[in-house]
């Protein structure tokens, strides 16, 4: 009858061991598939940046978006902007492919699987209306949101993310509707790609000067 309470407390630590590998297993699950641009939180423990670093600029394209997606994928723009995130100290930068769906940590990995740079800064467009034509009196809202991803670390940086507003009242031309719109893109891109450039020198490796 000794050996009865031994295998009990056994029995007791296989159990809590189960439970607790499942709630873990079911957790990671969860995040894997979770949108790490909408989540918008930076991982723990990031190692500092030794500059430079090369850069890759991919945009995820929300739903609804992919008919309109070529009017506002103009690479000029996206030079003039997104790749500037710093020209001194990232070098160099180019542009990826776009890609839609949701940005999961698989995904992320998938992507350094295409890429070699050491950060894919992964930003998205959404525009509330969609960039229609406007018949009435109305505020539209262009927000751009990304992440930058550290490749070699696995790690994720969060950006705030942008929003520009703005009335249309519905008398101007189809063409004059689509000038404002992208000027709107434009802003907002720049607005993101200066977010970049902060948050990716709040992680710069600064070599501390001697006092004496």
């Amino acid at each position: 009858m000794n050996y009865i309470k031994p295998l009990f407390s056994y029995l007791r630590i296989i159990i809590s061991f189960s439970i607790g590998l499942l709630f873990f297993l079911m957790w990671n699950q969860i995040e894997s598939y979770a949108d790490l641009i909408d989540q918008g939180k930076t991982d723990s423990a990031v190692k500092m940046l030794h500059f430079p670093k090369s850069l890759r600029v991919v945009e995820n394209i929300t739903a609804g978006l992919n008919d309109l997606h070529q009017d506002f994928n103009d690479p000029k723009q996206i030079r003039r902007t997104l790749l500037k995130v710093d020209p001194a100290r990232i070098v160099p930068a180019k542009s990826g492919e776009s890609f839609a769906g949701e940005i999961t940590r698989k995904k992320l990995k998938e992507l350094t699987q295409v890429y070699s740079e050491d950060v894919i800064f992964v930003y998205r467009r959404i525009f509330e209306p969609l960039p229609l034509s406007i018949k009435e009196n109305k505020i539209v809202q262009v927000r751009h949101t990304g992440l930058l991803y550290l490749a070699k670390q696995k790690k994720v940086l969060a950006l705030q993310g942008s929003l520009k507003e703005e009335t249309f009242s519905g008398t101007e031309s189809a063409k004059q509707q689509a000038e404002r719109w992208k000027k709107l893109d434009q802003e907002g891109l720049k607005a993101l790609s200066l977010q970049a450039k902060k948050v990716l020198h709040s992680h710069k490796f600064e070599k501390r000067q001697s006092a004496y």
